[in-house]
């Protein structure tokens, strides 16, 4: 049998082919944490600026309190990643319409729960004028994980390139 196609490398998952786990997925998993950091580092700052409180705040607390969240984020981004790879039983998923809902919904469900918890049960922050709202809930980081997501998971492919 061929090296690449040894028993040891594969993950099966139900019924379906199996996911391997090959050398170009040890590259796409740091590339994915690394670039969703990176994207959500650039997104926490620019729209932690549509919080009332975040405006006031000394760089010494801001930055570190941004690449805290980056971090979260990107850790959130492989979990979504992961869910969706589960379910495709792919880790290079195809953007069908199933996966695509479900990577978006991974992040948007969680996000509209955290973000309702914070400003209207614990009163944790507030938004300021700009923030754009539905129902309630700052669009921003409604939108943030789907987008910072699927950029983060784009270059991760890019760098990784195909398992196939």
């Amino acid at each position: 049998m061929h090296a690449s196609r040894r028993r040891s490398g594969l993950l099966c998952l139900g019924g379906g082919p199996p996911m391997t786990l090959g050398r170009r997925t040890y590259l796409f998993y740091p590339v994915l944490i690394v670039s969703g950091y990176l994207l959500n580092f650039c997104w926490e700052s620019v729209h932690g600026l549509l919080y009332r409180a975040h405006q006031e705040l000394p760089a010494s607390v801001y930055v570190p309190m941004m690449a805290q969240a980056a971090l979260l984020d990107a850790l959130w981004i492989t979990g979504m990643q992961l869910c969706v790879a589960l379910y495709a039983r792919s880790r290079s998923w195809g953007f069908s319409v199933r996966s695509v809902l479900l990577f978006s919904a991974a992040g948007m469900l969680p996000a509209m729960a955290v973000e309702y918890v914070a400003v209207f049960r614990l009163h944790l922050w507030a938004y300021a004028g700009p923030m754009p709202t539905l129902f309630g809930i700052g669009v921003s980081p409604l939108l943030q994980m789907p987008i910072t997501g699927f950029a983060a998971v784009a270059a991760a492919r890019a760098a990784a390139g195909s398992e196939r």
